[in-house]
């Protein structure tokens, strides 16, 4: 009887071990599952934060460049002609009151508005000299805004001739341009696209004193706000 209550003992004993041994080794193995499971998760979260970084780097240099092409120095020099005759002034920058743009406005030239959507820039000394200047929206082609300038033009005169430029404006490159000429009156008009909006210029001088070149310098520093 002794004997078998020794081996009774011993088998409990035994199992008492395997139990402990069991529990030890898988509360060991459950241990090892979440450091390597922690890990993992920091290591995933160094990877997402250094991939992020570097795209936020663009993002604020991005940001920073498209504020800094929006400040506008308040003065610049233009070089233009006048008859023959050459000339380089300070021109400042002048903020429509009309539309939503600014450019640099040479002093002998006042920039005013005169519809709700068309601005004049006009020679102070003589008011005959002048241009409009309207913003057309992306919406509008420039097939049907250079039918509408073509029809505006031929209300006046029948003579209309689509021209180049001839002195070298790069900005003018792409531009259509449409002119009408009757004895000393000169009306051209100038339509250049940007990246949603077009541009429609139209200078009305004339050919014994022509101011087409100082319009056409002041026109190019144009720029929506």
């Amino acid at each position: 009887m002794l004997k078998w209550a020794r081996l009774l003992t011993a088998t409990l004993f035994s199992l008492i071990l395997l139990a402990a041994c069991g529990t030890t080794a898988q509360e060991s193995k459950k241990n090892t599952g979440n450091g390597e499971n922690q890990t993992e998760q920091n290591t995933t979260e160094k990877e997402v934060k250094n991939s992020e970084e570097p795209e936020s780097a663009k993002d604020k240099e991005k940001n920073d460049a498209q504020v800094s092409d929006k400040i506008r120095l308040m003065e610049m020099n233009l070089s233009y002609e006048v008859n023959g005759s050459k000339k380089e002034e300070t021109a400042f920058l002048k903020e429509s009151d009309n539309l939503d743009y600014s450019l640099y406005l040479l002093p002998e030239y006042e920039l005013t508005g005169e519809e709700p959507y068309t601005d004049v820039l006009y020679y102070k000394e003589n008011d005959s000299h002048f241009m409009r200047i309207e913003l057309l929206p992306g919406d509008v082609t420039m097939d049907d805004a250079a039918a509408n300038v073509r029809e505006q033009l031929e209300s006046v005169g029948q003579e209309v001739k689509q021209i180049k430029d001839e002195n070298g404006n790069q900005w003018l490159a792409d531009a259509r341009i449409y002119q009408f000429k009757k004895n000393n009156e000169l009306v051209t008009a100038y339509l250049v696209e940007k990246e949603d909006w077009i541009l429609k210029v139209t200078i009305f001088t004339t050919s014994e004193e022509n101011h087409l070149d100082p319009f056409l310098k002041m026109a190019e520093t144009i720029e929506k706000k």
